[in-house]
């Protein structure tokens, strides 16, 4: 049976008790708003500098509790792919460093903000170690999803994703009865598609009302998933 593990907390106080090597894809929305930029408004290099070293401590823990085949997404904006590259390749270790291969686009099917040119497709990028090949996704496969995502509030979460394009990327980042971790999994969303693809999730989440969200969620629409209590257990590599 799939299970969801939700830990209450900062993901890097979290992160350092989970076991090495324990899950098989990262699939995250970091809080990657407050990183500095045009479009929202902070523009001070001070912010970037802090967000790729704030986020290098992070990506340390994550490439520590992932198998050395397996990979990540991170959602992100057009300011950030560049600091999440260089985070995770100042983490590895160099003789294998990770860092971002490819970068997928979501195309939402309406107009968003933005002046002049408006917003109309959020982006993931796609993170491996450089030596690992994914067989899993054909080489047939577009970065481009298109999949109609409304621009606007929704009722989870400020920040909430898909959850249609949430699944398809889900089954690119592992196989069937994989882990699938997200450090920053707010109202639940990532998890909720990890197990409706039959892999187990692990959430942490630092905001309590935004976990409150995710298990409410998970009692709602999938009774059938083990959720389990924070802290009570810790999963173990099968």
């Amino acid at each position: 049976m799939p299970e969801f593990e939700l830990f209450d907390g900062d993901c890097l106080d979290v992160l350092p008790g989970l076991d090495s090597k324990l899950v098989d894809c990262v699939v995250t929305d970091p809080p990657f708003a407050f990183a500095g930029g045009i479009s929202n408004g902070m523009t001070s290099r001070a912010d970037s500098q802090f967000f790729v070293h704030w986020l290098t401590d992070v990506c340390k823990h994550l490439i520590r509790v992932t198998k050395d085949c397996g990979c990540m997404f991170f959602w992100c904006d057009w300011k950030t792919v560049g600091p999440i590259s260089t985070a995770l390749t100042a983490a590895s270790e160099p003789y294998r460093p990770w860092g971002v291969s490819q970068l997928i686009v979501h195309d939402r099917e309406m107009l968003g903000m933005g002046r002049p040119f408006r917003n109309q497709c959020d982006f993931i990028a796609f993170a491996r170690n450089k030596k690992t090949q994914i067989e899993r996704i054909p080489k047939t496969t577009s970065n481009v999803v298109r999949q109609y995502f409304y621009y606007g509030k929704h009722p989870h979460h400020p920040a909430e994703k898909s959850l249609d394009v949430a699944r398809h990327v889900v089954q690119w980042a592992c196989d069937e009865g994989g882990v699938v971790l997200d450090p920053f999994c707010g109202s639940g969303t990532i998890p909720m598609a990890a197990v409706l693809e039959r892999r187990t999730a692990i959430g942490i989440e630092t905001d309590r009302g935004h976990a409150n969200v995710a298990r409410l969620r998970f009692s709602r629409h999938l009774p059938c998933a083990e959720v389990t209590s924070p802290l009570l257990k810790k999963i173990q590599p099968g």
